[in-house]
């Protein structure tokens, strides 16, 4: 004996002794036989079982296209009924079968016709299929089409008012863009004047009140400040029509913030500060150079410029990949951030959060602005007292 034969048990002969008879009434599906005419001459119990009917009520009383509805009895002899004549069977036909309690169920026929020795039709041959989980699948699916087909044109509807939306915004900030620079560049002029004709104005005239001197004071440094705003918000614009003609381009890194220290070692940051730079992980980056060097330089001469007053300033700018995302880092250590009080308006316009240091309020806006018209986004962690982390994330 091969070792094939010996993984099997032997055959159970009682399994081969099944009744033919058993086999066609029992039968998982539907049989019947019919005359070509449609009368039943012969059905199946699993079919009778279905219809609710005894069988002498069909055989040789009913005719097969009796057990299907109006439209399904229409097609079988429109349409089956000559298929079957002209090619002898016909497959997969779907019609829905009346039963005798008054409900439907719906089924899957095959035929086959059978010829006597003449060739003369003989007999029809029926074989049905319960399809009633199919039909509900199927209807399954078709709500579950309709249901995403409405999404997508609701989600249609939603990206087209977005796309609206979004050049409506657009056409807002250039409108706002262009009011900001016009009035900026109309004032800036006026302001200059009044600067000079201030300045002429200590040098000639004699003020005997005493406390002139501070009231005076606090115009030079009302309209100094004026003056100041109204520069930056113009330099706010221009750097943003600049970066939108200047090309990207590979930066490295360690060089290019080198020399952004440098243009910070001025009198006004004292004490000096100690500078990390670490850009191992990163050392380059595909980006507009001005919007690089605007970014770099509002958040290192913020670093500075808020150090805590009773140490050294100390900042730390690396380079990171988050997931395959190049993340650029700066962190101080000075006076840090309120961020659960200031959290929100962080990057607005204007903002300032520590008075006593004299600024404008527009180095986090344009960090913000110039980061987001790159493709990336910021992050920031900050203690009060301890100092303040910005990471930026930029497209890969």
């Amino acid at each position: 004996m091969s070792t094939a034969e010996e993984q099997f048990p032997p055959l159970d002969l009682r399994l081969t002794e099944e009744n033919p008879e058993d086999l066609y009434e029992y039968a998982p599906c539907g049989y019947c036989s019919c005359l070509p005419d449609g009368t039943l001459v012969k059905i199946n119990q699993t079919l009778l079982g279905w219809l609710g009917y005894a069988r002498e009520e069909l055989v040789a009383r009913r005719c097969f296209q009796d057990l299907l509805t109006i439209g399904g009895r229409l097609h079988y002899e429109i349409h089956c009924v000559p298929l079957l004549m002209l090619q002898g069977q016909v497959r997969e036909l779907s019609y829905q079968l009346r039963l005798q309690s008054g409900g439907t169920l719906p089924v899957l026929m095959n035929a086959t016709m059978l010829y006597d020795a003449h060739a003369q039709p003989l007999v029809v041959r029926i074989t049905l299929f319960d399809i009633t989980e199919r039909r509900l699948y199927e209807q399954e699916l078709l709500r579950a089409k309709a249901e995403a087909e409405d999404q997508r044109e609701q989600l249609g509807r939603a990206n087209e008012q977005l796309t609206s939306k979004n050049e409506q915004l657009i056409r807002i900030n250039a409108e706002l863009d262009n009011f900001v620079y016009t009035a900026s560049h109309d004032l800036k002029q006026p302001a200059s004047n009044m600067l000079g004709l201030f300045e002429e104005l200590k040098r000639t005239a004699t003020f005997n009140d005493p406390e002139a001197a501070g009231m005076v004071n606090m115009f030079d440094n009302s309209l100094r400040q004026m003056l100041s705003t109204i520069e930056e918000l113009t330099e706010v614009v221009q750097l943003q029509r600049q970066l939108e003609q200047v090309p990207v381009e590979a930066i490295e890194l360690l060089p290019f913030t080198e020399e952004i220290i440098r243009g910070l070692e001025q009198p006004l940051y004292e004490p000096s500060a100690d500078f990390i730079l670490d850009f191992a992980a990163v050392p380059t980056l595909r980006l507009s150079r001005p919007g690089l060097h605007s970014v770099l330089y509002n958040l290192l001469s913020n670093a500075v410029k808020y150090a805590h007053p009773s140490r050294r300033p100390r900042v730390e700018v690396r380079t990171t990949l988050v997931e395959g995302t190049p993340v650029l880092s700066v962190r101080d250590n000075g006076r840090g951030i309120d961020l659960q009080r200031h959290g929100q308006e962080l990057f607005q316009l204007f903002r300032r959060f520590h008075p006593e240091v004299v600024g404008s309020g527009m180095g986090l806006y344009l960090v913000n602005r110039l980061v987001n018209q790159a493709g990336g986004y910021l992050e920031v962690d900050s203690v009060v007292g301890e100092g303040t982390t910005f990471r930026i994330y930029f497209p890969s």
